[in-house]
């Protein structure tokens, strides 16, 4: 299953205003299994002449209708979170409002459809992500993570550097919490902790934020901040946002992850596949697993020589930064991870987080039904049975900039098939503060080694 950062999209080439169409649950609800199997999968869009016969109007309306093509033609249970009647209903609604919205109102419009069948949760693959290259928007040059204390700027652009550490408080007097509400409905997600990822993607998005009304137009907009500082005040800075294509170049395509801070051991080599080293205080036999790749099996071999010798206590295993990869290439971990040497009760424990998803939740999925594996750290991202396997359609108008809908064509069962879960949820649950990450703390890690 291919990994899903910005940078794996792009390779398959992720108030006031309006208000959603249907609210999304307040709880994301268990879904059942899928009735069919996966589809043939066509990616051929639409040819230029095709989308310049389209007026205004009719284009906008014909990418709501492709939506709905698209995922009843791809997606291998489309309707598994919602009857197709209540999503036709919204659609014919928006289509209605075509007339009488702006572009980045109806940009919402379409995104947010494209994410509504997926609001029970399973389905983190399936939607559009406008703010990848060549999508015609503006993004807000900082990268943000929700942590215990709030939403915080992990790292940012010249000439905002000075905010990092800076808790978001509102933009454009609007309160944080208020917008990242708003923002839900338009990103998708197999569970909520997911969607502390995913949300403020699309938060960031100039376009998005102006659609839904939080801006009175897209471009540059005030966030009011606190520093992490004790007696830091609270003040507003304007900040311009930049076309999607420089966003992506500035953060590298990967803008999820936690730049390093500190050094803690976590963030150090996250970059890389699979490491391990020793911690001789613990005794602990730390290994990182940080995508789903190959080319991994012979340093599989050496964590298992490593974890025979007699002063290994504990295997930590770190699933906190792996967003997933082809499922096909874990066999030799997952084996080694369940060999008695490792394989025994209070020896083994799995760290799991907002970024574990797709491939990655497939292998905490099966080591948690065939291990005595302990978890440790916050919700999974991804869910124990769960929709992948993404394929791009172009649709056929994109007033902004080419729009295709992502659509997950095959269902992976990895826990039992009546599986009701859309999470798997730590034995021990750490919470992580701004605080924490900015003083290079690991609190996971700690709680990992701790004597239980």
């Amino acid at each position: 299953m291919r990994r899903l950062t910005i940078a794996s999209l792009v390779a398959a080439i992720l108030s006031a205003g309006c208000a959603p169409v249907v609210p999304p649950p307040s709880t994301l609800a268990p879904t059942r299994a899928p009735s069919a199997g996966p589809t043939t999968v066509s990616t051929t869009g639409p040819t230029a002449s095709a989308s310049a016969a389209l007026t205004r109007d009719q284009g906008w309306i014909a990418d709501i209708d492709a939506v709905l093509e698209a995922r009843e033609r791809l997606h291998p249970d489309p309707w598994h979170n919602l009857d197709r009647a209540t999503w036709v209903a919204a659609a014919d609604a928006a289509k209605a409002r075509i007339s009488t919205i702006d572009d980045d109102a109806a940009l919402v419009e379409v995104v947010r459809l494209a994410q509504m069948p997926g609001w029970g949760g399973r389905d983190g693959h399936t939607g559009i992500f406008p703010f990848i290259p060549g999508s015609g928007t503006h993004v807000y040059p900082i990268l943000m993570w929700r942590f215990s204390d709030g939403l915080v700027i992990t790292s940012a652009k010249a000439p905002y550097e000075d905010l990092v550490g800076s808790r978001i408080v509102a933009i454009d007097r609007r309160p944080i919490e208020k917008i990242l509400l708003g923002v839900e409905p338009l990103a998708p997600r197999d569970n909520p902790s997911n969607l502390l990822s995913y949300g403020p993607l699309y938060l960031r998005t100039s376009e998005l934020l102006a659609g839904l009304g939080y801006l009175d137009a897209a471009g540059p907009a005030t966030f009011t901040v606190i520093g992490p500082e004790a007696d830091a005040p609270m003040r507003d800075v304007r900040i311009e946002p930049i076309l999607a294509d420089d966003d992506v170049a500035w953060h590298g395509g990967d803008p999820l992850t936690l730049p390093p801070t500190g050094a803690p051991l976590w963030l150090s080599r996250k970059h890389e596949t699979l490491w391990w080293t020793y911690l001789a205080d613990s005794r602990t036999l730390y290994v990182q697993y940080n995508e789903v790749a190959r080319g991994i099996d012979a340093i599989a071999d050496e964590i298992l020589d490593r974890a025979k010798r007699a002063d290994v206590e504990r295997v930590v295993v770190d699933l906190r930064n792996n967003g997933g990869g082809d499922n096909n290439t874990y066999r030799r971990l997952r084996a080694v991870l369940q060999d008695p040497a490792i394989d025994q009760p209070g020896r083994l424990t799995l760290l799991i987080g907002r970024l574990t998803f797709s491939a990655a939740a497939n292998f905490a999925t099966e080591l948690e039904q065939t291990t005595d594996a302990t978890f440790v750290g916050e919700d999974m991202g991804g869910s124990p049975n769960l929709y992948g396997d993404v394929r791009p359609t172009r649709l056929p108008y994109g007033a902004l900039g080419p729009i295709d809908i992502y659509v997950a064509t095959r269902y992976w069962v990895k826990s039992t098939a009546d599986d009701p879960r859309i999470t798997i949820e730590p034995d021990v649950a750490v919470p992580f503060s701004s605080a924490d990450y900015l003083a290079g703390r690991d609190p996971v890690l700690e709680a990992a080694i701790l004597p239980r």
